[in-house]
Order: C-alpha cells, then structure tokens, then sequence
C-alpha cells in the first residue's frame, strides 16, 4: 500500500475522534448531564459525571491527536478499541430501546463497529512511515 495511504487512513480516523473530542470540551456541560454519563458514573461508584465527561472528551481528543500524527499507535488503537467497546455497550445498547431512540443508537453501534475495524487495522499494520513511529524507531 502506497505510504501516503496509510498516512490519510490515519487522518480520518483521527478525526472522529478530534472532532467528538472537540465537541465534548466545548459543550462539557451537555456532556455531565448526558444520561449515559450519569448512569455510567452511578455504576462505578468512583467516577462523578463532571470527571467521566472530562474522562471521555480526553480520551477522545488525545486519542485522535496521536493517532493523527502517528505516535505510539498499536497501544492507542487498543485504548480507543476498548473506549468505542464500552462505549457501544454503555451508551449505544440499541437492544434495550425502542423507537426512534433504537434506530439512531443502532446507526451508531454499528458505526462504531466499523471504527473498531479501522482501529483493528492500525494496530495490525502500524502506522506507517509517515508517522512519528516511523521517525522515532530504533535502526
């Protein structure tokens, strides 16, 4: 595969999670008040919303910059698989809805599937020579 592939595959990927990331920072206070993230933050009995949110919109936004720019990426595509797993258990558990709510959270669980796809990859096949990895590694 030509290298610059493997460099835009990165890009829009990454870019869901800056994006959503970016979305979270900026718009916290939906996101502490959101029902998922109260009722996620209730069943660790650790975590309070206001830290859950912090937690996802960091995890979001930290993820999509290192995958971005390519830097220790087999261990970032495996911390945002298991994000976007939980994720799609926790909040987009389309099998326990109905209705509308059911049709929009299935879109999304099986959107996320294809996000872990992508992750799959990456973590499979690295990220490429046009990457900090690449730069970074021992010859």
């Amino acid at each position: 595969m030509p290298e610059y592939m493997q460099a835009i595959s990165r890009v829009l990927i990454a870019a869901v999670f800056l994006v959503f990331g970016y979305i979270q920072f900026t718009n916290i206070g939906t996101y502490i008040a959101n029902p998922a993230v109260v009722k996620v933050a209730g069943m660790t009995g650790i975590l309070t919303p206001t830290i859950l949110a912090y937690l996802v919109a960091t995890i979001n936004l930290v993820g999509g910059i290192l995958i971005l720019v390519g830097y220790q990426t087999r261990w970032t595509s495996i911390v945002l698989i298991a994000f976007v797993v939980l994720t799609c258990i926790f909040v987009h558990n389309f099998w326990t809805m109905e209705g509308p709510a059911r049709i929009g959270n299935q879109v999304n669980f099986y959107k996320n599937l294809v996000i872990i796809g992508a992750l799959l990859l990456l973590y499979i096949h690295g990220s490429g020579s046009c990457s900090l990895d690449h730069r970074f590694a021992r010859k």
